[in-house]
Formats: C-alpha cells, sequence, structure tokens
C-alpha cells in the first residue's frame, strides 16, 4: 500500500516539477528524454564488470572522478556507466569524463522508467553516491539480485526522520546495501537505526576531497586575475555558498571592512543564483557599485566596481584560489554547511560560521591542524577580519596547514573500491588487476 502511495505522489509531483529541474535550453532535449530512460545513443555494453554509479550533483560527481580513476587501474576492461541526476551535473560530468566512460541523465524512480534504464545498462553492481535512496530502483535491483553498494554515504538527522516515518518503504533500501561506507559517525549512526547491517558498515570519509586535489590547475589564480582586472597585491574576500541571510550580511561586513582596506575587492557567489535579486537590491540602496563575473570574465566590461557578484554555477572552486580572505556559507545561516574544504585545496584557510552538522567530519580535520575559524555571527566576522587583513602573510601559514590536512585525508577511493570489489559476483573477480 506504502509503495502505491508513493508511486502516485512520485507521478504527480515528477510530472509537475521536471519543468523546473531541467531547463529548455543547450543540449536539454537528449537529458530531458534520459531522465525517462530514453537514450538517444547506445549503451556500450562491452567489457565487465558493468559498473552503475550515480551522482545526484556536481558535488558527487567530484567524489565520483577518484572513485572511477581507481576503478579503472583495478578493473582494466570493465564497462563504467555513471548517471547524474541534474542537468548542471550532468554537463559537468561529461566535461571531464565522456571519453573515459559512458555518462547518462539517471532516469526518474517511475517503475516503467527505471526498467528502461535497466535493461539498457545491465548493471552487475549499483553503487550509489552520498544519499541516494529510491525505493523504485532499489526495488527492482533486489529483484534482479544486483548487489549494491553506498560510498561518501550521508543521511542528516532530519532526513533520518523523514525516512524513519516512511520505513516501511525505506528500511528494505538500507537492509540490502552489500555495504555503507559513511562520511562521518553521526551519518554512520543514522543508517544503523535504519537497518543498516552493522557489520557491513563502515566509516571511511569522503573521497570528494581527493576529486578535490585532482581538480587543482596551477595556472588558474592567474587566469582569474586577468579576467576580472585585479592586479596582484589586490587583497580579495570571497564568500562562497551563501544562504539566505549570509547573502547580506557578508555585503555588510564588506561595506565595514572597506573603510579600513579600500582598496580590498569582493567576490560573493549565492548558492542560489535566485538570490541574486536581493543582493542587488541592497546594493543599490547602499549606493554600493557592483558587476557581474560574467559581464567581466567574458570580456565585455572593463572593471571598475569592487563588488563581484558570481551569477554563473559551476566555477566558485576555482575563485576561491584567488581568495585572501575566504568565508564558506551555509554555516552562518541554520543550513549545516557545504563543502568547507575547498578552499584548502588552493592554500586558503577557511572562516565559517557555527552551523556545521553537515560539514562536522570535514570541521574536525581543519580545526586539527589549525587551518580555520569558526565565528558566532556577522560582527565577529568582521572583528576577525579586520585583524586578518593586516597579517595576511600570517594567515597563509594557516593555509598551508588546510591543505596538509588535505592532503592526509588521501587513499579513501582505493578502500572504496576494495569494498566495490569484493561486492561483485565471484565470476567476475578474475577480471580485477592486484592491488
Amino acid at each position: 500500500m506504502i509503495r502505491k502511495i508513493y508511486n502516485l505522489i512520485l507521478y504527480t509531483a515528477g510530472w509537475g516539477l521536471l519543468p523546473l529541474l531541467v531547463p529548455r535550453s543547450g543540449n536539454d532535449a537528449d537529458f530531458r528524454k534520459g531522465r525517462f530512460g530514453e537514450y538517444g545513443v547506445p549503451v556500450s555494453q562491452t567489457g565487465e564488470p558493468r559498473i552503475w554509479l550515480h551522482a545526484a550533483s556536481v558535488g558527487e560527481v567530484s567524489g565520483a572522478i577518484p572513485i572511477i580513476q581507481a576503478l579503472q587501474q583495478r578493473l582494466d576492461g570493465s564497462s563504467i556507466t555513471l548517471t547524474v541526476a541534474t542537468y548542471q551535473g550532468f554537463l559537468f560530468a561529461q566535461k571531464l569524463l565522456l571519453n573515459r566512460i559512458q555518462v547518462l541523465p539517471f532516469p526518474l524512480d517511475f517503475e516503467r522508467t527505471i526498467n528502461k534504464a535497466f535493461n539498457r545498462i545491465q548493471p552487475d553492481i549499483y553503487v550509489a553516491l552520498e544519499s541516494e535512496f529510491w525505493p523504485n530502483l532499489f526495488n527492482l535491483l533486489r529483484h534482479q539480485r544486483v548487489p549494491t553498494v553506498l560510498l561518501n554515504g550521508r543521511l542528516s538527522d532530519q532526513s533520518a526522520k523523514i525516512y524513519t516515518f516512511f520505513q516501511p518503504l525505506f528500511r528494505p533500501i538500507f537492509t540490502q546495501f552489500q555495504w555503507l561506507a559513511m562520511h562521518s559517525q553521526n551519518d554512520l549512526n543514522n543508517v544503523l537505526k535504519l537497518g543498516a547491517r552493522p557489520e557491513r558498515t563502515v566509516l571511511l570519509g569522503s573521497s570528494k576531497y581527493e576529486g578535490l586535489l585532482a581538480k587543482i590547475e596551477p595556472q588558474k589564480p592567474a587566469k582569474w586575475r586577468i579576467e576580472l582586472q585585479i592586479p596582484a597585491g589586490i587583497p580579495v574576500l570571497v564568500g562562497g555558498s551563501l544562504r539566505r541571510t549570509e547573502c547580506i550580511e557578508l555585503l555588510e561586513v564588506y561595506r565595514d571592512l572597506k573603510e579600513i582596506h579600500g582598496d580590498l575587492v569582493a567576490i560573493f557567489a549565492p548558492r542560489h543564483l535566485e538570490r541574486l535579486p536581493h543582493m542587488i537590491q541592497w546594493l543599490e540602496s547602499q549606493g554600493m557599485p557592483f558587476q557581474f563575473l560574467s559581464s567581466l570574465s567574458g570580456g565585455i566590461e572593463r572593471r571598475h566596481a569592487s563588488i563581484i557578484l558570481v551569477d554563473r554555477i559551476g566555477i566558485l572552486f576555482e575563485l576561491y584560489a584567488l581568495g585572501d580572505l575566504v568565508f564558506c556559507g551555509g554555516t552562518l545561516a541554520p543550513i549545516g554547511g557545504h563543502n568547507i574544504l575547498e578552499p584548502a585545496a588552493w592554500k586558503k584557510a577557511v572562516f565559517y560560521g557555527p552551523n556545521l552538522q553537515k560539514v562536522d567530519y570535514e570541521h574536525r580535520i581543519l580545526t586539527s591542524h589549525d587551518a580555520s575559524f569558526v565565528v558566532r555571527n556577522k560582527t565577529e566576522l568582521l572583528r576577525v577580519w579586520s585583524y586578518w587583513i593586516n597579517h595576511l602573510t600570517d594567515l597563509q601559514e594557516h593555509g598551508d596547514k588546510a591543505f596538509e590536512a588535505l592532503g592526509k585525508m588521501r587513499g579513501v577511493a582505493l578502500k572504496q573500491v576494495d569494498l566495490i570489489i569484493s561486492t561483485l559476483p565471484k565470476k567476475l573477480h578474475a577480471h580485477c588487476s592486484p592491488k
């Protein structure tokens, strides 16, 4: 009965939200069809084993990359398919992986749709990344006796409460995983409450951070300084993944900080672009000039303002490379945090607020290396930045420690691949290369 209710809700919500989830520009037509299991290109079936990985969006794709690299080293000749749920994540994966593996849109969890996708991919194993638990898909995998593995596993307290409420629908998913490699102790505790087998649940952290190191391109900082016309020696403030009230709070901090350091340039990237009009309205009310990153990086305008608003998706990681003062959002606002380790890849010390439920593991890593600073509110952020703006050389020492902390997190992907190989049907173990 509960599955029928789920399918009814899914069909109603899925058809209603799809126009919002899938844009109508570029190559979105193929993506839209793919979400319904209609793949315009032949799905490759050459090679064994056939591995189906699924990543929801850009962040999960970043975590998939080092896993895919390790799989290709250990399983020479394997057939790897990566499905991605969001359009931006799909484009990101195509750009980085299209010549190495097969990248497809993730099918919506309609029974007919996932059956079509399954019959095309024909996986020997299914690997989910982070928190992708789709009842109809997992029901199909269970009946087809395809083993499943969860990597970089996340399950927040709030999500755990929802899944507990619908336990008849979701408990079979957590009991069916052959391995659950969780991101943090809190994530691990939550999946155990939902039925995951303790002997098959391990704490490994996340391969996403190995992906960060692989994404570093040393020439990027100089390239962006040229494109944004920021001379060397000019200090830069970067506010990344800003949520809710942070979008204005960081602007207020910058306004007051600029009185101390008049040549300070600021780059602000809201997590969701629909927050830009709110930020623009505030800036105009304050008489503070600003420009859009797309106009500057496209060469349409010369930079005349000290404030740059990021109106593009997928480039924040590179922009962190410019920052002398770096704030990671979703932490003053009660969100729980976003990827606070991205700046560490560029040897940047990180500032963030106290709401760290989603990034507690990363926070502990950074604080253990004296590589980050927690502030309680915008007033405290202004106070500490008023000090550090005049001591940037000393602050860089903390940035070096952040990079050192990130480097010590290598090796997760190799351990995750060991779990995948141990889960493969024994007849396919002959394809595995020695470690």
